[in-house]
């Protein structure tokens, strides 16, 4: 009769049956003899493994295989945490025995939870010293011996788990591992992604209050939300997202994982602390509960007056008081009532730190004629209680407008909506707040004639009001203005693609809104979303947007949020989701905003339903069009949703889009302004006749449409076009030959990669080889992205009709370099030596002088431009600017929107030596980039980097470059020979290949 220890080497191998491999996993961890021939076989196994890396695969007999593995894997699983176990072409998932030196401790470092068992044994979380820190007991530290032992036998679950719980974490290491272990599939996937979520948060936590934080906890929250997307039930990923949300300032649905841990937790040590996380972060209630009481005490203030005010006095604080102040002071019928509301102004001009604004108003009210103004107080006074049918309020208001009681009438216009962009009430408004003695109606009078601006497309405008009253409100402490005034700066920035300060001012703002304004606080959030809405950011898009939706609001606000999460699931082409969200949009019973009729258009291509074409009408009818460029792009969302099913009237309405939007272009630069809806319409024109023209198998007029947009023929020869629209992707172009290229994706599930290598099929590659040069015509967001083509190929990113030149005669050489940063940006001044020709004057900005207004003001004259500097990429938005030396106000950044603002007069070559400069950005309307903004402003060509570039290295690179040029090389061209040498010389010189050219 055999003994139990007779099977150790079928269990190794995975050839006992289930049964048995159970049963032998109950021997095995009481065994000390097969504990130590396992360890034998591991060790055979790792040297097997290393062998196989070092020399490649070798041929085994089908017969001598071991069989059922995974089998095997699964038996060891349950029955004890030891054994090695391999599959038929690559490694398995490996059991390991715990380590008692590693988890020894009672108390733990990392609050986010790991899947290891011993690791995720219940320990209270570590103390904090009053001077900072933790005790020096909280884990055991990770001895030398133990993690070699575990490496040398590739116990790689028990490594992650060291290195992420033991003091200090080191979550680097961890990720690598856990990569590791994805790629040869070993372990859990659910576990693994959760894992890696911890060691993206405990990332976080080393770097909180960095720029870098936000982008690990980004990165956590993705990682997270797929491993509970693969397992609903995870614990770990459950816990880890709630402590990723809490972090990242989102109670409410922190509050939901951490209710799925109290739910399905089996230790009570687990689930006592998800509850006590739970009640600490239930104190977003009490901010809605006293929010709800403010706003309470603040209709019965206008409803009763002195009656209601010691209920008002205890929200004083609350910045809307101020609101419902003004509203109180309106509906009041005699004097004396107003005058009995003077403790309350008295309190809030204190808090605004004013002098006497408010009692003077009060006092100013009070010696009115209260025969006359009674009845005026009284019909107020009905209308902000809601008493007052909409279709009799204009009447009401024309009363008011005929009397003199101005601060009457202010309150009613700022109530009447809608006010159109050349009402006459908005008019009056912005008359009457800007002729009042209050700070709080001067900024309204600015906000509203920004919002006209805005109306008419003149965001330009609108920013300029939105700043002038920011400073004023910030001046005199009107923080409930203040608010509204940062999302309205965060809306108006957004629509300008400029994410980082639409970021900026949306976090101030959340910030502002959380010191007790709860509907504040959800619109802030609802900007938030909207920023990583166009930042191409699904993961926190829907984390900011759900969010809110938590915090409850009227209809309009649930409509509005799902259309933005529709976006979100187009963006991720996820349409059966993006369905479903536009669904729970109409079913508020509420019609489609535009927006939300932009994303019905893309749905509808794979997802048409019945009711479409109503939801459609209503949207647009509901929402009409002001100015030449709106129109075209309501033209161009009907033309998009009706060509699949009207291809005539589509290709018309299209067509009709684009000239439009081309003529209000034209008319708002001739006026020096930019008409960022009608570059939308055209935009999203020219990419639903191209893909129509690919659809019909059209490839040449699709082809043709690239040059059309840019304003010139596309080439007959050497040239590439690339395209997307969510589901769909487009390539086509020429040979060397003048043969036609394509490769049409009608249907995918991602999208193009920001590395664009194997993206080109070969036998496109092989038909442009021949060519001394290729112009690729990249639509946005594909322009200035790496790889397209192979490095041994000229070629660039044309944006350009005809080439342009720089004004005959001595030049002028602009030199950026040795820049000094500002301390807190703890960067070192790069190294940069510039090839200066002897007919060229040599301008050289360094150290502090390297400011924004120095380079701005020099650039202009130039006739070649070399910006050695640090490229920065934004962490939330991840726009790209370069960093110079401060200004005095502290400003440091050179982006894309103050460089498309110059006039480059003699066309200069820009060279920029800087990490990221070439990286596009996630616009859909523009080729946004720092390369394309200098092509707007005048350059006649633009190298830079969608990589990190070694400074002293770049310097001779760029150098060469520019000596390649002087003896007579086109700019793809000497471009490509130069990096052609850099890696001939040296594999590690890889950056060159994020060296790109657009002309």
């Amino acid at each position: 009769m055999s003994k139990p220890c007779d099977q150790l080497p079928l269990f190794a191998d995975g050839g006992l049956p289930l049964a048995e491999s159970q049963a032998f996993g109950r021997h095995l961890a009481d065994c000390a003899h097969c504990q130590t021939e396992l360890t034998r076989h591991l060790q055979l196994d790792q040297m097997g493994r290393r062998y196989l890396e070092r020399h490649g695969p070798i041929t085994i007999p089908w017969h001598a295989m071991p069989r059922n593995r995974w089998l095997a894997a699964g038996a060891a699983l349950v029955a004890v945490a030891l054994g090695v176990l391999l599959g038929v072409g690559g490694v398995g998932r490996r059991v390991s025995s715990p380590e008692p030196s590693l988890w020894a401790g009672t108390t733990r470092a990392l609050e986010a939870r790991v899947t290891y068992p011993e690791a995720d044994k219940y320990r209270r979380p570590a103390q904090t010293l009053m001077g900072g820190g933790t005790p020096s007991t909280t884990t055991a530290d990770r001895p030398l011996t133990v993690m070699s032992e575990l490496d040398r036998r590739g116990d790689l679950s028990q490594l992650v788990a060291a290195y992420l719980t033991a003091r200090p974490p080191e979550p680097d290491n961890a990720k690598d591992l856990l990569k590791r272990m994805q790629a040869e599939r070993q372990g859990e996937p659910a576990d693994l992604l959760s894992d890696l979520g911890a060691a993206f948060y405990a990332s976080a936590k080393k770097t909180q209050g960095s720029a870098s934080a936000l982008l690990e906890l980004r990165e956590a929250l993705r990682l997270l939300h797929q491993a509970l997307l693969l397992k609903p039930t995870h614990l770990q990923a459950h816990w880890n997202r709630a402590l990723v949300y809490r972090d990242l300032g989102l109670p409410l649905l922190a509050i939901q994982d951490l209710e799925a841990v109290e739910g399905q937790e089996t230790h009570p040590g687990w689930r006592a602390e998800a509850r006590e996380k739970r009640l600490k972060l239930a104190d977003v209630t009490t901010r809605r509960q006293r929010w709800e009481a403010a706003n309470s005490a603040g209709a019965e203030l206008v409803a009763r007056g002195a009656q209601a005010l010691d209920e008002a006095m205890r929200y004083s604080d609350v910045p809307m008081m101020r609101r419902d102040f003004y509203h109180a002071v309106r509906s009041r019928t005699s004097r004396e009532d107003v005058l009995a509301l003077l403790p309350l102004a008295e309190a809030l001009d204190a808090k605004a730190g004013q002098q006497t604004v408010l009692a003077d108003y009060l006092r100013s009210v009070a010696s009115r004629d209260f025969s006359r103004r009674a009845s005026l107080a009284e019909a107020y006074g009905r209308w902000v209680m809601g008493a007052v049918e909409p279709s009799g309020k204009e009447s009401l208001l024309r009363a008011f407008l005929d009397s003199n009681e101005d601060d009457i009438t202010l309150g009613a216009l700022v109530m009447f909506s809608p006010r159109g962009p050349d009402s006459e009430y908005g008019e009056k408004l912005i008359t009457l707040g800007n002729s009042s003695q209050d700070p709080w109606f001067k900024v309204l009078a600015l906000q509203e004639r920004a919002d006209r601006s805005r109306q008419k497309d003149r965001y330009d405008l609108a920013l300029s009001d939105l700043k002038q009253a920011l400073e004023l409100c910030t001046q005199e402490h009107l923080v409930y203005r203040c608010t509204e005034v940062r999302n309205d700066l965060a809306y108006v920035s957004g629509w300008r693609f400029q994410l980082q300060d639409a970021e900026r001012f949306a976090r101030e703002g959340l910030t502002q809104a959380r010191l007790g304004q709860w509907e504040q606080e959800r619109m802030l959030l609802q900007a938030l979303g909207s920023v990583a809405r166009m930042s191409a950011d699904v993961t926190l898009g829907r984390a900011y947007f759900g969010e809110a939706l938590l915090m409850g609001g009227g209809k309009g606000l649930a409509r509005d949020i799902h259309e933005n999460l529709a976006h979100l699931a187009i963006t991720a082409l996820e349409l059966d989701v993006a369905r479903d969200e536009i669904n729970q949009a109409l079913a508020t019973g509420l019609p489609l905003t535009r927006h939300g009729v932009a994303a019905l258009a893309d749905i509808a291509r794979t997802h048409r339903v019945s009711g479409d074409v109503e939801a459609v009408r209503q949207g647009l009818d509901s929402d009409l069009p002001v100015t030449e460029g709106q129109r075209a792009f309501v033209k161009s969302l009907q033309g998009r949703f009706l060509l699949d099913v009207d291809p005539a009237q589509g290709h018309a309405l299209l067509m009709d889009a684009i000239e439009q939007a081309a003529r209000a272009e034209a008319a708002a630069s001739g006026a020096g302004w930019t008409d960022i809806t009608a570059q939308h319409a055209r935009a999203y024109g020219f990419t639903s006749l191209i893909f129509d023209d690919a659809r019909r198998e059209d490839f040449s007029a699709a082809l043709a449409r690239f040059g059309n947009e840019l304003g010139f023929d596309t080439p007959g020869s050497c040239v590439l076009g690339l395209t997307e629209d969510t589901e769909r992707q487009l390539l086509v172009g020429r040979g060397a030959d003048g043969q036609l290229l394509k490769q049409y994706i009608p249907t995918r599930t991602e999208r193009m990669p920001v590395d664009m290598a194997d993206v080109v099929p070969p036998d496109m590659v092989k038909a442009l080889r021949p060519c001394g040069s290729v112009d690729v015509l990249a639509r946005p967001p594909l322009q200035g992205r790496s790889g397209l083509l192979p490095a041994d190929m000229a070629w660039r990113y044309r944006a350009l009709a005809a080439a342009r030149q720089p004004p005959v005669g001595r030049g002028t050489h602009l030199v950026v370099n040795e820049v000094r940063y500002a301390e807190q940006r703890n960067e070192s001044p790069l190294r940069w030596t510039a090839r200066i020709t002897p007919d060229e004057d040599l301008v050289t900005l360094t150290d502090l002088a390297a400011t924004p207004s120095r380079v701005l003001a020099e650039m202009p004259k130039a006739s070649e431009i070399d910006l050695a500097t640090h490229g920065k990429v934004a962490p939330g938005p991840k726009s790209t600017y370069l960093l110079l030396a401060p200004e005095t106000n502290g400003s440091d950044m050179l982006t894309e929107e103050l460089i498309r603002k110059m006039k480059l007069l003699k066309a200069p070559l820009v060279i920029l030596a800087a990490c990221d400069a070439a990286r596009g950005t996630t616009a859909l309307h523009e080729l946004g980039s720092l390369p394309n903004a200098f092509l707007a402003a005048g350059a006649r060509g633009v190298v830079a980097a969608t990589l990190p570039i070694p400074d002293e290295d770049s310097s001779v690179f760029f150098g060469n470059v520019r000596d390649r040029l002087r003896a007579g090389s086109p700019l793809g061209t000497a471009v490509r020979d130069e990096r052609q040498q850099w890696l001939q010389r040296s594999a590690s010189n890889n950056w060159v290949n994020g060296v790109l050219v657009f002309e």
